[in-house]
Parts: C-alpha cells; sequence; structure tokens
C-alpha cells in the first residue's frame, strides 16, 4: 500500500479547515486547551493522541456538534458559528463514526439517502423508487460498486466491513470538503482495510482534506500524508508523516510523563516464585483470546490499552459476569470458574465497576451502601440487626476515610470521590484476597486519587491483597503499579515491571513494534 502514499501537499495547498486558538471544557475537565491547526485540501492527515487526549472533542467541535468555549473554526478561510452538525455538514464536514450509524432494517440505499427520507410526508415513496438507481450511479462515479452488495440489500445482512462502506458512501454522497474518519478500520482486516485505503486515496485526489483518527498505527502510516499529534487537550506538534514517524509519534503522545516516584516504589517486584493469588491461562470468552496473566498477592498490577481493547472484558468473564469458553482460572492453585459477580465475591474476588451511578444505591444512605455485600455475614437467624449494621458502618467508614456528617445520611449527600471510597469499602468489607478495580479513579479530585493510591498501596503491602486495577490514564498507571499489563485486541500483548517510561506501554497499545520503531 506504500504506493497510495502522498508527498504531504504542498506549501500553497489551502487549509479546508482550520482552527484557531479553540479551547473546551467539562466542568473542571479541559478537553481542549487553546488548539490551533489546520487540515488541507487534498492531504490526509493522521489525527493522533492517546485515550483522552482530545480528538473526539476536536471532531465534534469540528462538525457543530459541540461549540468551542473559545476560538474559532474556519472553513475555505471563512469563520463559522453552526448550530449543530446539520449546519456542518451544509458546510462540507462530514464525520463517518466508529460504530456505523445505519438503520438495519432499511436497505443500503435506504440508508445512504436517509436524510432525503424524513420529514416530508409520502417522500419515502416518492424518493424510494429512485434511491436504489441513484446508489447505483453514485456507487460508480465513486469507483465503490465493487465493495458493496446490491443497493437493495437489506442492512443487517451485510458484514462489518460493508456496514462501514454504507456509512462512508452516505457521507460522500453529501460532496464532503473536509472528512473525519473515526476509527473506520478498527473491526476491519488488513485487506478490508486496503480497500478502505483506495477509497480514501480517490477522495484525496479529488481534493478532499480527509482527517483519519486510528490507533492502528501501522496502517495509518501507509496512507497518512500529514500528522497532526495531541496530548492532554493541547496541540503537540505537526508534519509530515516522513518527518514525524511512528517512533516518534509515540514518543510525543507520551510526552514527559515520567511522574516522580520513587525507586523504592518501582523497586517492588514480587518474585515469580510466589504462588500467584489469581492465574488466567489460555482464557477465552466475549472480546478476549488466549489470556495468560498472574495476580501474586502483594502486587499492584496496572491493566493498560486503549478503549475497547478488551481489558473490561477479561475482568467480566472473570467474575462471572460474561460466560467464559475456554481456558483455566485458579485461585492459589484451586481451580474456579465464578458463575457470577456474587459467587466471584464468596470465593474472594472483589470486583468495582466503572460506572460510579449504577454501583451506589442512590435511595439508600451511605452506612447501607457501605455494608451491603456484608448482610449475609452480620444476619442472625436470618434477621439484620440494625445497631451492627451501623457499627460496621462507621468502622468501614473510619477505616477507609469516607468523609461524612453520619453513616446515616444519604449516599447522594456525599461528594464523587468519597462515593468512590465507599465503593472501595463495601468490596473489602467482604476480605477478597484478589480486588478488581475498573477506572478506579475517574471522576475524581487529585487529592482523592492520592488518599486511594496509597490505600490500594497500602492493602496489597501489609494484607498481601493482589490488586488489579484497569486504567485509561497514564499517570495513574505509571503511578500506582508495580507491573502493568498492556491488552490490544483481547489479547495481552505485553507484561512487565513498571519502569515509569510510558512509551513501550503506549506502543503496545498501539502495536508498534520494535521494528516499526
Amino acid at each position: 500500500m506504500n504506493d497510495l502514499h502522498h508527498d504531504g501537499g504542498t506549501a500553497l495547498t489551502p487549509a479546508a479547515l482550520r482552527v484557531a486558538g479553540v479551547s473546551k471544557s467539562f466542568g473542571a475537565v479541559r478537553a481542549l486547551r487553546n488548539v490551533s491547526l489546520e487540515f488541507r485540501a487534498g492531504q490526509v492527515t493522521a489525527l493522533l493522541g492517546e485515550n483522552g487526549a482530545g480528538k473526539s472533542t476536536l471532531i465534534r467541535v469540528c462538525s457543530g456538534v459541540m461549540q468551542p468555549d473559545t476560538g474559532q473554526v474556519l472553513v475555505d478561510g471563512s469563520p463559522v458559528d453552526w448550530r449543530g452538525p446539520i449546519d456542518g455538514i451544509r458546510s462540507g464536514v462530514v464525520v463517518v463514526n466508529q460504530e456505523p450509524q445505519l438503520v438495519s432494517e432499511l436497505t443500503v440505499a435506504d440508508n445512504i439517502f436517509l436524510s432525503d427520507l424524513s420529514g416530508v410526508p409520502g417522500a419515502a415513496l416518492v424518493h424510494r423508487r429512485r434511491a436504489v438507481q441513484r446508489a447505483r450511479e453514485l456507487l460508480a462515479g465513486l469507483e465503490m460498486t465493487e465493495y458493496l452488495p446490491s443497493p437493495d440489500t437489506v442492512c443487517r445482512h451485510l458484514s462489518a466491513a460493508e456496514r462501514q462502506m454504507v456509512d462512508i458512501v452516505r457521507a460522500l454522497s453529501h460532496d464532503p470538503k473536509v472528512l473525519f474518519l473515526d476509527e473506520p478500520n478498527s473491526s476491519l482486516t488488513h485487506q478490508e482495510t486496503e480497500r478502505l485505503w483506495a477509497v480514501v486515496d480517490r477522495m484525496r485526489s479529488n481534493g478532499v482534506a480527509v482527517v483519519l483518527v486510528s490507533h492502528r498505527l501501522a496502517e495509518v502510516y501507509e496512507i497518512a500524508d500529514h500528522v497532526v499529534v495531541l496530548r492532554d487537550g493541547a496541540f503537540v506538534k505537526d508534519g509530515p508523516a516522513s518527518e514525524i514517524d511512528q517512533e516518534h509519534a509515540v514518543s510525543l503522545m507520551a510526552g514527559a510523563k515520567k511522574t516522580e516516584i520513587t525507586n523504592e516504589l518501582h523497586a517492588h517486584v514480587v518474585s515469580e516464585d510466589v504462588e500467584p493469588a489469581l492465574s488466567l491461562r489460555a482464557l477465552s470468552g466475549d472480546g478476549f483470546e488466549q489470556v495468560n496473566v498472574d495476580f501474586r498477592p502483594g502486587e499492584v498490577v496496572g491493566m493498560a490499552g486503549l478503549i475497547g481493547a478488551g481489558r473490561t472484558e477479561i475482568a467480566a468473564g472473570v467474575i462471572g459476569l460474561t460466560h467464559v469458553r475456554a481456558g483455566e482460572m485458579r485461585l492459589f492453585g484451586r481451580a474456579v470458574l465464578p458463575r457470577n459477580p456474587r459467587h466471584a465475591q464468596r470465593l474472594g474476588i472483589a470486583y468495582v465497576a466503572e460506572e460510579r451511578p449504577t454501583e451506589v444505591y442512590k435511595v439508600q444512605s451511605v452506612g447501607f451502601n457501605l455494608t451491603a455485600r456484608i448482610f449475609d455475614r452480620l444476619s442472625r437467624f436470618g434477621i439484620v440487626p440494625r445497631r451492627a449494621v451501623m457499627k460496621s458502618a462507621r468502622d468501614l467508614a473510619d477505616r477507609f476515610g469516607v468523609k461524612t456528617s453520619s453513616v446515616h445520611a444519604p449516599i447522594t449527600s456525599l461528594s464523587g470521590g468519597n462515593q468512590q471510597k465507599v465503593l472501595l469499602a463495601r468490596a473489602l468489607a467482604a476480605k477478597p484476597r484478589v480486588l478488581i478495580l475498573d477506572e478506579p479513579t475517574r471522576g475524581v479530585d487529585v487529592g482523592t486519587k492520592a488518599e486511594i493510591y496509597a490505600l490500594l498501596k497500602q492493602l496489597a503491602r501489609t494484607e498481601q491483597l493482589a490488586v488489579w486495577f484497569i486504567s485509561s490514564e497514564m499517570e495513574e498507571v505509571l503511578e500506582l503499579a508495580d507491573r502493568i499489563v498492556v491488552v490490544r485486541h483481547g489479547r495481552i500483548v505485553r507484561d512487565a515491571p513498571n519502569t515509569a517510561d510510558p512509551t513501550p506501554v503506549i506502543a503496545a497499545a498501539m502495536g508498534v513494534t520494535e521494528s516499526d520503531r
């Protein structure tokens, strides 16, 4: 596919879209920080960055889905003031999302011209008679006839690759000036990706500014002319793909994230001779395959990877939330297979899910939320004494530093950070031997994060708890983990001690091999 690689454009190539000083915040979170960059006509630009770098927010601002807090978006040099994505499409800025936005029970032709079928009584009957013919003409004009079945095929019969192509054809039917492709090849094989790149190459030749977001770097570099790197919501660098190679791009995405962690912390490595608290061998299930990894007492293991890599799916399989179809789990050498999360807890595996709102019993008190998992242990002859519950709740609140006026107070009266502490305390109240945490500090302030980190390290060191946490924040992984396991496409691709260097972790998550670097 190297023959598709462009010369990166020339200095005379106009900017089809430019953002100038754009910032966007969501509460205290600054998603974009004074970003200025441009996307040129007839050029394929790779928009790169880690999870949370600001790529999705930038696309939403550029396409009219969101309004910037400050700064401007300019199309063909003129500022725009869009009220929504329809205005963006009318101005020639179109987005193809990672998940195709198709109506499965409609045909290919119906989906391509879906906007023509809405809002006018009887329009569906009138336009449907011409839709198939128009679709054939459009596919022929785009030289994409061979990529899709007949336009009258119902979309529920299409493969993932064909659905993606329908979404792209629909976007191209608007004759875009700027086309954002957000992870368009995430579910495609390499052969299917080559077909997609051939279409992208034709769009480039027709003067379209194509902006490509993808974590499959090796394939991105087959087609990209130009590279733009974002980090922590800020523009870092841009340049020709020939100058910013894969290794350089990964380094820019990682930045100077080597945290101020003592050598003593990173020297804490549990010997492989220690029997694992939890051992997974060739474990396969929904969203993961052939997973081999150990979690030892006294060790904090961070599981890194891109969003959708399969990290949460592995944890869900381990606690019995989803079906495990093959492989083996051992808890201190004994074969186990949790039937559900409650059974996993009885075996000694506690789990705190990513979504705090679904984990908290919102209409109940702090005390109820703290003790909900140990009612059976507190019960006497089938009755749970209120006094025993409140005493246990107060003990747990004190031990884990939950700041509350009273354990009788409603859980909704607590801050997000204190609610997270409650969930952590509730999981640990059952005295597990393995603790699994999915995004343990999401939405938590810096001070509370530090408290949670210190608590988890203390539990691992003093109580020999095996801690396994999943996080999309590189800083968190580097600061908290003794060992880092990287997941990509549902498989373990790296398992190594934490050296406080983010580069090999990001490279593994993005599929950049040593030879690529």
